[in-house]
């Protein structure tokens, strides 16, 4: 677990040291205080990323540079982010080991559950497989690159059906085979997913409930 979260020049936070204890912690204050930013800034301290913002709008407005510090029971680690026009360079250090992009395995599991997560019941079919994408990326390694594989053959199939038909046909089959490819082993590992979590979901809808 993170024992301590420190925030320097992130969003509204100038520097700002929160100390946590096992088990529940409860981070009270009135609206617009920094709440889910605290919230946001552990799970960038954890994953390497936030699920709101991109990493450029993370720093205090003025700010160059924005930095977050913790430790764990084995672990020191912090994340810097410097801004750069237009967007930002990012890199992370933990313990003495200073690395660029943060690995599958240096990763902290953490679940983040916000009230926007209710209208997964009533928006469309893509924001149930971002959401499934986002956790398989959290639990499978290799995951998020074959995601972002599969992205970057849709917008180049996407490009060739906007060129003349007759030059781009059988560039466009190739890229048509390979983003079924991409796309299949999509499908699979979503279905994997959603059977795993059926093979517990009554039991953990019983110990929640009591029924």
């Amino acid at each position: 677990m993170i024992n301590d979260l420190r925030l320097l020049q992130y969003r509204s936070y100038t520097d700002t040291t929160f100390e946590f204890s096992p088990g529940v912690n409860i981070i009270v204050g009135p609206n617009a205080s920094g709440k889910t930013n605290a919230l946001e800034a552990l799970l960038v301290l954890c994953s390497g990323s936030s699920y709101r913002a991109k990493d450029v709008d993370l720093i205090s407005f003025g700010a160059p540079w924005a930095r977050l510090e913790g430790h764990t029971k084995d672990e020191q680690r912090s994340v810097v982010i410097e801004a750069a026009s237009p967007t930002s360079t990012k890199y992370y250090t933990i313990n003495t080991q200073k690395l660029s992009r943060l690995p599958f395995a240096k990763t902290i599991p953490v679940v983040l559950f916000e009230p926007e997560h209710l209208q997964l019941l009533h928006v469309g079919p893509e924001q149930r497989r971002d959401f499934l994408d986002e956790l398989l990326e959290k639990t499978e390694s290799g995951y998020g690159k074959l995601r972002r594989d599969y992205r970057r053959t849709l917008a180049q199939r996407n490009r060739l059906l906007k060129q003349s038909p007759a030059a781009t046909h059988d560039q466009l089959f190739a890229w048509n085979i390979r983003l079924s490819e991409l796309g299949g082993q999509l499908a699979a590992r979503r279905n994997r997913l959603v059977e795993n979590c059926n093979q517990q979901i009554q039991e953990l809808y019983q110990a929640l409930s009591g029924a």
